[in-house]
């Protein structure tokens, strides 16, 4: 376990160095100060079109920070020559993997807690901060989470950085529309699509769970369900990479 998280906090330490991240994050945090700026143009409730434009932001900045760390952290691992150092260290490959799953996760919670932190602040001003609003940050926290597990999974799969992230982009959007998948199955019933679309069904994300603004009016959240839900599927996520890894030749 202590190098699982050694490897953890590496990988975190490694990605806040990487200029991408940062320039995607200092973006991010220019893009929240910029929604301040809605308030002036709103006729009503600005502090609330503050808040909605916020959350987008960050969960879609944040979001292609991941998708570029965890699709082509491998790879890049692996083109640089630095996984064969880590893995020469009495470390299994099954180590290496949690331990990068954890370090990204530790990406995407403090990216959460800097961007969320700074519209929190803009929010208090304005008076729209609330419980709502730190429930919309964790859900967005807890779904790229499981997101950052599968762009590991596809740059282990794909030797193309370019593929990986596509992957994963995609990933992302159908994990969003799960619920359509569905019912168009339901309308191809005995088919060849049906089944393709029921497997898509079942292996996706259901990222439905995860959307904040679902959840704005209701107070009825099941959260251990919920993050029963993300913990089963990570850890499946993993197991599934760590099949692959054992059996790809460096």
């Amino acid at each position: 376990m202590k190098k699982i998280l050694t490897i953890g906090k590496y990988t975190l330490k490694e990605n806040i160095s990487n200029k991408v991240f940062n320039g995607i994050l200092y973006f991010g945090v220019l893009s929240i100060f910029f929604t301040t700026l809605l308030d002036e143009v709103a006729l009503y409730e600005g502090g609330r079109v503050i808040r909605d434009s916020g959350l987008f932001f960050t969960e879609f900045l944040i979001m292609l920070i991941i998708v570029y760390i965890s699709s082509t952290y491998v790879i890049k691992a692996v083109t640089e020559k630095s996984i064969y150092l880590v893995l020469t260290k009495a470390v299994t490959k099954s180590k290496y993997i949690m331990g990068i799953n954890l370090g990204i996760i530790y990406s995407v919670f403090c990216n959460v807690l800097v961007m969320g932190g700074i519209l929190g602040i803009i929010l208090y001003i304005q008076g729209e901060f609330d419980w709502w609003y730190i429930r919309a940050l964790f859900f967005i926290g807890l779904k790229l989470s499981i997101l950052s597990s599968l762009g590991i999974f596809f740059s282990i799969i794909s030797d193309s950085a370019v593929t990986s992230t596509i992957f994963t982009l995609f990933t992302y959007i159908l994990g969003h529309g799960v619920m359509e998948i569905k019912a168009i199955s339901e309308k191809l019933t005995g088919t060849v699509f049906q089944w393709i679309l029921d497997l898509l069904y079942i292996i996706l994300p259901k990222f439905n769970l995860l959307n904040y603004k679902d959840h704005l009016i209701t107070t009825d959240i099941n959260y251990l369900l919920i993050i029963g839900y993300i913990i089963v599927y990570i850890t499946c996520v993993i197991t599934a990479t760590n099949i692959v890894f054992q059996r790809k030749r460096l």
